[in-house]
C-alpha cells in the first residue's frame, strides 16, 4: 500500500510552500512534468487509481466467492480515497501555481497551467489514458 501524496483533509489545510523550501521545489518539479502529456501519459498507465481509471479485468469475472467480492471492494474504495486525495492535490497545486507570484517561476506556464486546468476535469482525467487523447495535447 503507497501512500502517493496527502490526504484530502491535509491538502485543504496547505499553504503554499515559500519558494527557498524543499517542498516549493518539488512541487514545481511535478507541475512542470505535468505540462508532457507523455508523463501524463506514464501517470496513467502506471497509477490510473490516481486518476480514477478503473481496471476492467476485475469486473469481468463472473464467479465472485464473497472474500473476492469483499477483497475488490477494500480495493475500490482505497482507489476511490486515492483519486480523490490526487484531485485534492491537483486543485491545491492549481489554486496556487496560477497566481502572479508563483507562475513568474514556470518555465512554460502556459502549458503547465493548461495541463494543471485540464487536470481538474474528471473526465480528463480518465480519458489521459487513451492514446488519442495524449497525441492531440502533442500537437
Amino acid at each position: 500500500s503507497t501512500n502517493y501524496f496527502y490526504s484530502t483533509t491535509s491538502i485543504t489545510m496547505m499553504n503554499p510552500p515559500a519558494p527557498s523550501s524543499p517542498r516549493f521545489t518539488l512541487e514545481l518539479e511535478f507541475v512542470l512534468s505535468l505540462a508532457n502529456p507523455h508523463y501524463l501519459s506514464h501517470l496513467a498507465v502506471a497509477y490510473p487509481q490516481l486518476l480514477g481509471i478503473t481496471s476492467s479485468k476485475d469486473s469481468k469475472d463472473s464467479k465472485d466467492s464473497k472474500d473476492s467480492k469483499n477483497s475488490r471492494d477494500s480495493r475500490d474504495n482505497k482507489e476511490k480515497d486515492d483519486s480523490e486525495a490526487f484531485a485534492a492535490y491537483l486543485a491545491y497545486l492549481y489554486d496556487y501555481w496560477r497566481r502572479p507570484e508563483y507562475v513568474q517561476f514556470l518555465s512554460h506556464p502556459g502549458a503547465t497551467l493548461r495541463a494543471l486546468r485540464l487536470l481538474q476535469e474528471e473526465a480528463f482525467r480518465v480519458a489521459v489514458i487513451r492514446p488519442q487523447v495524449i497525441d492531440m495535447l502533442s500537437q
